[in-house]
Parts: structure tokens; C-alpha cells; sequence
């Protein structure tokens, strides 16, 4: 919560000096550019885009804050969304003001569509890399128990060799403090947190199923169900078996 609230001051902070300070070195592309070009670019109109939309992302760090802070059962996608949406849309917008794009009369000039490709490949990894990244994190993850280990497939997946496994609990999830290498999409917890009694642990967990099992491997505590009550059961029953 705090490191938003801090990228959230230091965004507000970058787009007031482009905007109002007139520190547009800061402005990738435009500090690179030969002095003819700059002269063609409208300098404090982009300037001012790029101010709304750094205030913009820190209203959205904000409000993911406040939300962390209340503890409120708010589904965060849609607002991850909504920020990619809203910075594509602003970074287009910008290219209007970019006369080396676009001439005076608002046409692409000839070499134009070549200038606009970083933009287009930027828009498609916001639009839809990032959304594909969340849907797999949010889908359920495929545990297959062996004779030797306990396999979990997909991202932060593990090979969990029964001869590491201290002991295996049917048991709830402990209050987590906070993710430190992972992903919170929906009701899945994925990857590195740390509980609020300060155990480093990593989960595989959807968060309306419970309880969970807890395994004490040597190298890390694992959490991990199943999409249902039932195949988390028969998961337990599985890995006790053996």
C-alpha cells in the first residue's frame, strides 16, 4: 500500500515538472530528437497530456491504496484495464501534436506510419498482452501428484520432491500482508507473500476455497488448493497417500 502511495507522489510529481517546470528533457523521444525536429513538435501540448496522464495513474494508485487500506472486497482488473485504456488513448493523442507524423493539416506524412510502429506495439502489449498475463494468473492451477513428487504446473510452479516435504495440513490460509514476487488477479493468489506473522510462503490459492493445504517443504512453505472444496480434498487425500 505504501509503495503506491509513494509511485503515486512521484508520478504526480514528474508530470507538474514536464508540465509546469518545463522539464521535457523528461520526455523519451523528445530529448533525443535534433533541434529541427523538436521545433516541429508542439512541446507544451504534449507536455500537458503527459501531466494528465501521470495524474491519472497516481488517481488509480490511490484508489488501489485506499481500497488495500479498507480492506474492501473490490476486484482490482477492471481499474488495471481501465489504466491501460486510458494510456493508450493519451499516448495517441499526443502523436497528433507531433509534426514530424502529422502535417499542419492533420494527414500522416509519408514516413509517418513508420514513426507511429513503437506506439503500435506498445498499444498491443497494453491491450493485450497484459490482459492475456492476468487471465492465465487468474485460472486455476493443475497440481499432478506422483510416486515422487508433487508437480505444480504454471507460472511460479514447482517440483515438490516427497522426500523435502516435513509435513503436509489440512488447514485455512493465514492473513497475508503483502505480495512480494507474485500475482493477485480476482480471488487467485499466485507466487511470493508474506503472511502477517512475517512467514515468507508462496501460494497457489483461489481465495473462495477453503480450507487449503499447507506443505513444509525445506526450501518454502507452499499454500495451494483447488478450484472446489472436493478436488482440494482429493488432493490432500492424494498427497497423503504417498
Amino acid at each position: 500500500m505504501w509503495i503506491l502511495i509513494l509511485a503515486a507522489g512521484i508520478v504526480i510529481a514528474l508530470g507538474f515538472a514536464v508540465d509546469r517546470l518545463g522539464w521535457y528533457h523528461f520526455i523519451s523521444g523528445y530529448n533525443t530528437m535534433s533541434k529541427e525536429k523538436q521545433e516541429r513538435v508542439d512541446i507544451k501540448k504534449v507536455a500537458r497530456l503527459i501531466a494528465w496522464m501521470c495524474y491519472g495513474i497516481s488517481a488509480l494508485f490511490l484508489i488501489i491504496a485506499l481500497i488495500e487500506l479498507s480492506g474492501w472486497n473490490v476486484p482490482l482488473e477492471p481499474f488495471f484495464l481501465a489504466l491501460m485504456v486510458f494510456i493508450v488513448g493519451m499516448l495517441w493523442r499526443m502523436q497528433r501534436y507531433d509534426g514530424n507524423i502529422y502535417d499542419g493539416a492533420g494527414r500522416l506524412r509519408p514516413d509517418g506510419k513508420k514513426r507511429l510502429i513503437p506506439i503500435i506495439i506498445v498499444s498491443v502489449v497494453l491491450l493485450v498482452g497484459v490482459p492475456a498475463l492476468m487471465f492465465w494468473f487468474s485460472q486455476p492451477t493443475e497440481v499432478i501428484v506422483t510416486d515422487e513428487a508433487i508437480v505444480i504446473e504454471g507460472s511460479y510452479g514447482r517440483e515438490v520432491p516427497f522426500d523435502e516435504v516435513e509435513d503436509v495440513t489440512w488447514t485455512t490460509l493465514p492473513d497475508i500482508a503483502r505480495r512480494t514476487n507474485g500475482a493477485d488477479t480476482g480471488t487467485r493468489l499466485t507466487g511470493h507473500f508474506r503472511t502477517e506473522a512475517g512467514e515468507d510462503v508462496l501460494l497457489f490459492i483461489d481465495r473462495d476455497v477453503e480450507p487449503v493445504i499447507r506443505l513444509d517443504w525445506s526450501d518454502k512453505t507452499i499454500y495451494l488448493n483447488q478450484s472446489s472444496f472436493k478436488e482440494t480434498r482429493q488432493l490432500y487425500e492424494d498427497i497423503r497417500s504417498r
